[in-house]
């Protein structure tokens, strides 16, 4: 019995060290990234351990005007590895949805969101990459490419409080014309994780997740 609650409080941890678009089967979660140019704030419910589905309000920011966009989101795990002490994960992210553009001053249009993300992580290292495309044919063509390294300077116990430190590279084509780069902290306990970070242009980052 020990040995099970040992493996079972593993697997979750490593599932929530990252903000998973796919977690354990009728788990939910509640999500939010911010940064002044962007924000991602979702509610996922995975129905199926390889499926989840969930709404998603995103915004993106240009010279003092907004793209926003509402999604019905269906998110797919692809592949997983697991081993004794890692677990990598390739998944596929898909939406539609309305999107209602200041940069254009039009109104509501459809739009779509594809992607693909990936990740590799054990109790002390990380690493992920992120792509995803939004599209209204009518508005805007946005594509977001994210990729992070991370490592934990210690193994706290699973009902302890985790410390990650983190580097973030971000490129959003259409948004922004440079690659935004972001320290950042990480910290996690049981159920709940929340970012802190500034980039090196100083603007400001701050994410939270909470899985129930």
């Amino acid at each position: 019995m020990k040995l099970f609650m040992i493996v079972f409080l593993g697997l979750n941890l490593t599932q929530l060290t990252w903000a998973h678009p796919v977690i354990y089967k009728d788990g939910t979660m509640i999500g939010s990234a911010n940064m002044s140019m962007y924000s991602d704030n979702e509610v996922n419910y995975s129905f199926h351990q390889q499926w989840a589905t969930g709404l998603n309000h995103l915004r993106f920011s240009k010279d003092d005007k907004n793209v926003e966009m509402g999604l019905l989101r269906l998110n797919h795990l692809l592949k997983r590895w697991n081993t004794d002490d890692s677990q990598a994960n390739i998944y596929l992210v898909s939406g539609i949805g309305a999107a209602d553009s200041g940069f254009d001053q039009e109104s509501a249009k459809a739009a779509y969101l594809g992607g693909i993300e990936t990740d590799w992580e054990s109790r002390t290292l990380l690493a992920s990459l992120k792509y995803t495309q939004f599209n209204s044919p009518e508005l805007f063509d946005i594509s977001m490419t994210k990729a992070r390294l991370g490592f934990a300077p210690f193994v706290a116990g699973f009902d302890k409080l985790q410390t990650w430190f983190m580097l973030q590279g971000m490129y959003i084509k259409g948004v922004n014309k440079n690659v935004i780069v972001t320290p950042m902290i990480r910290l996690f306990y049981k159920n709940a994780l929340w970012e802190m970070g500034s980039s090196t242009r100083g603007e400001w980052m701050f994410n939270f997740m909470i899985h129930i």
